[in-house]
């Protein structure tokens, strides 16, 4: 009998909120709401907002099961546009402390890591039924759900973080969530980044506005970015000039295309010593042309020529593959004059290229490699299959007048593997990268954005995994301006993804922007001088960990039981005691770690 008095105790509590909202829900209807919210009244430092959303149980179950896969999120024609949106809007009355929103649309949010059906992230359309419904100017609320943050405070204190620092960014506060009366436990509200942000942040609202999701801006893929506002051929055009800023514009290849040479699938290493070398005798290697490689699904099997497809051999069986490739100099002292000399891959997943015996450039690549080695890495395929430049300034020396040989060792991350390529170009180039993107990005806006990501180690960011980004068209400047967004991956030391632990722990170096300008040494100066600033100005491990004792006492009465299970403060703690010194040792040197080696 007791357990059933506390059933219908529990049923007439639901019952009775349902009926408020309901009663709530009329008063807006008749223009007389308790009060109005203005829109800073929904970031408050001190306390949680209480959220109470009510909606037929039918279509709560319809929207918390809608999912992404990697299927529907990450398909080839996202190079052309985003993909459709898995999640759809139903009809619900949402309460913010107090105040009724009326016919609003709620749906789930969230990319593949965050995703959850029993406390999915929410995205709340005020202007769904009345489209004049906006809390001054913001017609969209977000509520993410913190599944990925372990310490609850990556997203309060990192968007905080970001505005001490003077860049651009959301506000956030914490939400106690409730629906049909059930405790989701703690959210976080963020700032949708619409109108009334780029307003107070820029000035301006009249720009172009950019969502980034697991894109980059690679040749021909200004069609992948999301527009949310603002004029979409200007913008486009804009993203056009980044790109082209980053290739490098217009090079002179002297090696390149469908080049003729020689490849072998190694099976011990008989040859480790000498099959770099030009007088090697290569003749009994399979003959092909540049572009080798395998594709078992769909992405690069236009990129592989028809002799140089090595899914037999390689698939299930081998991680390596030996390319070489001899070529003939003519002019040498053109090349001796140009400004710059490049190596260009198309690589999945890894390589070390030699010139005449001599090692050039690496990437993914073990230090010891022999004929079974691996990658030690991958990247996505949107980016392997464009060009990668490598500035081999250095060994100029290397070539020669006559006859010369580029060979590579290609490197796959496991026999497993789907897909595999390599395509090699080598050429001359005037371009200067840095003047160049400068003249489209702004320059000391990204040097800031850079650095917080890396000082935070945001590795689910546009430096640490080409994701959760905005860019905008500034019109004041004419130059686009990057700020963070899905910020609940921050003071973790390691990425989750899979990222060489080797790499610098003080720069993210995945997105293309910052990976280019990385291996210019004026830039990694300036970025260190940028990281020593932020440092000296607002790194007070004192008062950090003071803002996660208080955030804590703030947040613990009301995590839901369901949320607890993976809730531990005392990560961020340990991050914060020993951020410094893992940045300082990479930072006060004579030059930063060179990455890729």
């Amino acid at each position: 009998m007791k357990v059933l008095w506390l059933e219908n105790d529990r049923f007439m509590i639901n019952t009775l909120r349902l009926i408020a909202v309901g009663l709530g829900c009329t008063a807006a209807l008749h223009g007389t709401p308790a009060k109005e919210l203005k829109l800073d009244e929904l970031f408050p430092k001190d306390r949680l907002l209480e959220v109470n959303i009510a909606l037929s149980e039918a279509d709560w179950e319809k929207i918390r099961y809608q999912r992404r896969t990697r299927e529907n999120a990450l398909p080839p024609s996202r190079k052309f546009e985003p993909p459709p949106p898995p999640y759809s809007y139903v009809e619900a009355s949402v309460t913010i402390d107090g105040v009724t929103y009326p016919k609003v649309g709620l749906r789930k949010k969230g990319f593949i890591g965050s995703q959850d059906t029993t406390r999915p992230s929410l995205k709340v359309k005020l202007d769904y039924s009345d489209k004049k419904g906006h809390i001054d100017g913001l017609r969209n609320l977000t509520f993410n759900n913190n599944k990925q943050d372990a310490s609850l405070v990556s997203q309060f204190m990192g968007y905080e973080f970001w505005d001490a620092a003077g860049a651009p960014g959301s506000r956030c506060a914490f939400a106690k969530v409730t629906v049909n009366g059930r405790n989701l436990g703690v959210y976080c509200h963020v700032e949708t980044v619409r109108e009334p942000l780029l307003k107070r942040e820029f000035g301006s609202d009249k720009g172009t506005l950019f969502e980034g999701t697991v894109v980059d801006f690679y040749p021909e893929w200004e069609g992948s970015f999301e527009r949310k506002t603002g004029d979409d051929k200007k913008g486009r055009e804009h993203l056009v000039k980044v790109i082209k800023a980053i290739q490098g514009g217009n090079g002179k290849p002297f090696f390149g295309g469908e080049v003729p040479g020689r490849a072998w699938v190694p099976d011990s290493g008989a040859h480790d010593a000498e099959w770099v070398k030009l007088t090697f005798d290569d003749s009994s290697w399979i003959a092909g042309t540049n572009g080798a490689g395998y594709e078992v699904g769909e992405g690069f099997e236009k990129l592989i020529t028809p002799n140089f497809n090595f899914v037999e051999q390689m698939h299930y069986k081998a991680t390596s593959l030996y390319l070489r490739f001899p070529f003939e100099i003519g002019d040498i002292d053109s090349i001796n004059a140009a400004k710059n000399l490049l190596l260009r891959m198309k690589c999945d997943d890894g390589f070390i290229a030699y010139i005449n015996g001599h090692e050039v450039a690496r990437m993914n690549a073990p230090k010891n490699a022999q004929w079974d080695s691996r990658a030690t890495s991958s990247g996505d395929d949107g980016a392997n299959s464009t060009f990668a430049a490598f500035n081999i300034n250095k060994h100029r020396d290397r070539l020669h007048k006559g006859r010369n040989l580029l060979a590579i060792h290609g490197l796959n991350i496991s026999p497993e593997s789907t897909d595999f390529l390599m395509v090699a170009e080598l050429q001359t180039n005037e371009h200067g990268y840095e003047d160049a993107i400068w003249e489209v990005i702004d320059e000391e806006a990204f040097y800031k954005f850079w650095a917080l990501e890396g000082l935070l180690s945001f590795w689910d960011g546009y430096s640490g995994n080409r994701n959760n980004y905005f860019i905008y068209l500034n019109p004041g400047t004419g130059k686009l301006h990057f700020m963070p967004w899905g910020a609940d991956c921050l003071f973790e030391k390691y990425s989750r993804l899979r990222v060489d632990r080797s790499s610098p722990r003080s720069v993210r170096l995945k997105g293309l922007v910052a990976n280019k300008l990385y291996q210019i040494p004026a830039v990694r100066k300036k970025y260190a001088a940028t990281m020593k600033k932020l440092m000296a100005e607002h790194w007070d491990e004192e008062k950090l960990l003071a803002e996660t004792e208080r955030i804590e006492a703030m947040v613990r009465p009301h995590i839901s039981d369901y949320q607890w299970r993976g809730v531990r403060f005392e990560a961020v703690r340990d991050f914060i005691r020993n951020r410094r010194p893992d940045v300082e040792r990479e930072i006060n040197g004579a030059d930063m770690p060179l990455w890729p080696r």
